[in-house]
């Protein structure tokens, strides 16, 4: 399987949320908010002196390499050009090309999680969680984050790298399963869901979703990415979610709201 073929055309460490929103002038396209912080790091003004700027730059420029050339043909020459600056002072920021790509995975999962909690929330708890299904597909779907992931996975395959790739990789990952985790714990404290086993009523959310677009992409097949921006298979994975472990008090208030479960939804 060739590693090239995975190649798709582009269409910090600290938090991003509000800052990074407040300097898009509101929040972003839901889907868009990982390829629109690469941007914006690659963008934003860097004074000399300003070493975590700079550093951001480097990283997105990282990220923005992988998803236009592949992980495999990425050069660190082609990176510092990204980033405006020289390889030699490139490599006064990152001692090697190791390390400058673990550094720019731990900034690229920094971005895909602040991307995935930013969704417009709502009260109606099924509108609530079709928004956060959709935002995760929408996200995942996109070739920025596909990349990465590649990236990621080709680099557990390299000795000299695997050991603290894999630390970040399962860091990150268990921090996306707590989104879902504490979003469908809230939905239980508030009464309208029973909590059976977290990990499988988060794979009955989510599991579709991973298997339609990253794990196929992984696979080197053609992601699925519906027509609709996924609001048919969201509100169709939520309707069943609801169906199996809504409670007494979710049917009820459902029928007092007479909340909307949206027009793709079987009965």
């Amino acid at each position: 399987m060739k590693l090239d073929n995975f190649t798709l055309a582009l269409q910090e460490d600290e938090s991003l949320g509000g800052t990074a929103m407040e300097a898009e002038g509101g929040a972003p396209d839901v889907g868009l908010f990982f390829d629109n912080q690469v941007r914006r790091y690659l963008k934003a003004a860097v004074r000399r002196h300003d070493l975590t700027a700079r550093r951001n730059r480097t990283l997105a420029s990282v990220l923005q390499e992988w998803t236009e050339v592949g992980y495999v043909r990425a050069q660190v020459a082609s990176i510092a050009n990204r980033a405006g600056m020289s390889t030699a002072t490139l490599y006064r920021q990152f001692p090697d090309k190791t390390v400058l790509f673990c550094e720019a995975l731990k900034f690229g999962h920094s971005i895909l999680l602040d991307a995935l909690a930013t969704y417009s929330e709502h009260p109606n708890p099924i509108r609530d969680l079709t928004a956060l299904l959709c935002n995760y597909a929408e996200t995942v779907s996109h070739p920025a984050p596909q990349q990465m992931l590649l990236a990621q996975s080709i680099m557990l395959l390299e000795p000299d790298l695997q050991a603290d790739v894999s630390a970040i990789a399962s860091e990150n990952y268990t921090k996306v399963k707590q989104i879902w985790y504490a979003k469908i714990q809230k939905m239980a404290d508030d009464g309208l869901v029973r909590v059976d086993q977290l990990k499988w009523q988060r794979c009955r959310l989510v599991g579709a979703v991973e298997i339609q677009t990253v794990r196929r992409f992984l696979m080197g097949q053609t992601p699925i990415a519906p027509n609709d921006k996924w609001q048919a298979e969201a509100q169709q994975i939520v309707h069943d979610f609801f169906k199996l472990y809504g409670t007494e008090k979710f049917n009820q208030q459902n029928t007092l709201y007479n909340w909307d479960w949206g027009i793709y939804a079987r009965p």
